[in-house]
Parts: structure tokens; sequence; C-alpha cells
């Protein structure tokens, strides 16, 4: 059973080779978009580019750390993962973090 509560994020810092860009955008899109709605315990993602920087931000909160990872686990999860992709041919620098959201806000606050 799914949790809530946000216990853990996800986030990446990718910079693309020269003309990759658009190619990291959409390797770095995928995955969440592809776990959206499939992946019990996922909250919110977001992906932005800086196109002045050349890079990519991923982040993906979920339940629980293990909900990620036991996901990409599986063979589903690698393939949407995109395992394929020719990734070091379009990135030319990746920074991962696994974080423990201590403060935040995930939904528009409403007053009753």
């Amino acid at each position: 059973m799914s949790q809530s509560t946000p216990n853990y994020t996800f986030v990446s810092v990718s910079t693309a080779k020269p003309g990759r860009l658009d190619d990291l955008c959409r390797i770095s899109s995928a995955p969440t978009q592809r776990m959206d709605g499939k992946v019990p315990g996922l909250l919110a993602y977001q992906v932005s580019v800086d196109r002045e920087r050349n890079t990519a931000v991923v982040w993906a909160t979920f339940d629980s750390k293990a909900t990620l990872y036991d996901f990409l686990a599986t063979a589903e999860g690698k393939d949407d993962h995109g395992e394929s992709e020719p990734m070091s041919e379009i990135i030319e620098s990746f920074s991962m973090y696994d974080l423990t959201p201590i403060s935040g806000r995930m939904l528009e606050s409403t007053t009753v």
C-alpha cells in the first residue's frame, strides 16, 4: 500500500553535449512521464531545462526510495528508464541526488 507522504526525492542535473540539448530533454522527460499513473507512490515530478546552461534538471518525489528503485529493478522499469538510449552520446555531465524532503508544498494551498 502506497503512502501519500513524500519521504524521498530524486534529483538529477545533466548537461548535454554540444547540439544535443533537445535529445537530453527527451531522455530526461521520458522516465517520469512513463511512470506517471503506473508507479504507485510517485507523488510529483518536474523536468526543466536551462537552455543558457545547456542543462536539464529532473526531480521526482515518491512516498519512499524503495518505490523508485524497486520499479527500476524490473525489466519494465529498465525499459521505461531508457536503458537502450545512447546516453553517453548525449550527456556531457550528470549529477544525481537522493534527498529526504524536510519542507515543502506539493499542492496549491486552499482556504476553507
